[in-house]
């Protein structure tokens, strides 16, 4: 698959500059207009302040594009018709012109095939839960990615409402390392900690850079899950009471497949009247300012200057 880059990027990568891999599954079908556009721009701003290249990667037109320009950006913000590209769609969407944005699967895909090495999300699809006798279990994308693209991805866990201990598991049995940022205990998306342990600790982005090429030097394909949790003060509180609350209101929409994750996430909005984007932000903007240091560490120029 040829892949476009910016120019920016395209520098960057060429001079050994830190660059960041950003996801747009988030811009099209995780946060609501216009708060999915100016969160964009805003972590693309953040990561220029600290001297590290966003890039930002999306479908246009059936370009796979390394580092979406304002103008595409804003396209795939404000299309309600831009398409969710997964894994097993990149061939089909670059066949057939698609425009859309890509989950965390994909964008690990396209991001070590353009050599980048360190991805921000705010938390990781899982293993859904199975609810009753005879629903097929459901597992995203993003576990069998991870176990195939050795970057670094930061992470505040795994989105709400999804299967903890399964997913653990899965990642265990991929041999795909869990390591807490400054904590022993699994982040909880929206709370500091899951009640999980993680296999190690880390307590220094430098720390993270040296795991990294460790592992590569060792020939391994798995990425390094970073649990980066949220700040305390930025929790969302009463949580188990919201999202028991958020469960309920999402369980009058039924079977909705694809489109659960998105029903609950906008369910557990309505349970928190309104906290619960303010705090998925928040999380964004805190995990992609570790990327950004993880980054400066694992470039051959730690700091971009234009």
């Amino acid at each position: 698959m040829a892949l476009r880059f910016s120019p920016l990027v395209r520098d960057a990568l060429d001079h050994g500059y830190p660059v960041v891999a950003l996801e747009t599954g988030i811009i099209t079908h995780a946060l609501p207009r216009p708060l999915n556009l100016e969160t964009a721009l805003g972590v693309e701003q953040q990561l220029h302040s600290a001297g590290v290249v966003p890039a930002t990667i999306g479908f246009i037109d059936g370009d796979a594009v390394i580092g979406l320009t304002e103008a595409e950006l804003t396209r795939l913000a404000e299309d309600t018709s831009a398409v969710r590209v997964s894994m097993r769609d990149l061939p089909y969407c670059q066949t057939m012109g698609c425009t859309g944005g890509v989950p965390l699967a994909s964008a690990l895909h396209l991001a070590h095939r353009a050599e980048i090495q360190v991805c921000a999300t705010t938390g990781l699809g899982g293993v859904h839960r199975a609810h009753t006798v005879g629903v097929a279990l459901q597992e995203s994308s993003d576990l069998t990615s991870l176990a195939l693209h050795p970057l670094v991805v930061v992470t505040a866990g795994v989105r709400p409402m999804l299967d903890l201990a399964a997913t653990l598991e899965r990642l265990e049995t991929m041999s795909v390392p869990v390591l807490g940022y400054r904590s022993s205990e699994f982040a909880g998306f929206y709370v500091a900690s899951s009640g999980f342990h993680v296999d190690h600790r880390v307590d220094d982005p430098g720390q993270i850079a040296d795991i990294a090429g460790a592992r590569d030097e060792l020939g391994l394909t798995q990425s390094l899950v970073i649990s980066n949790p949220v700040r305390r003060e930025r929790e969302v509180p009463h949580y188990d009471e919201r999202l028991a609350e958020a469960a309920q209101i999402a369980s009058r929409h039924g079977d909705a497949g694809e489109d659960d994750t998105q029903i609950l996430l906008a369910s557990l909005e309505e349970a928190t009247g309104g906290i619960a984007w303010k705090v998925n932000t928040e999380i964004y903007r805190q995990n992609v300012a570790l990327a950004a240091e993880i980054a400066k560490k694992m470039a051959t120029t730690p700091r971009y200057t234009d």
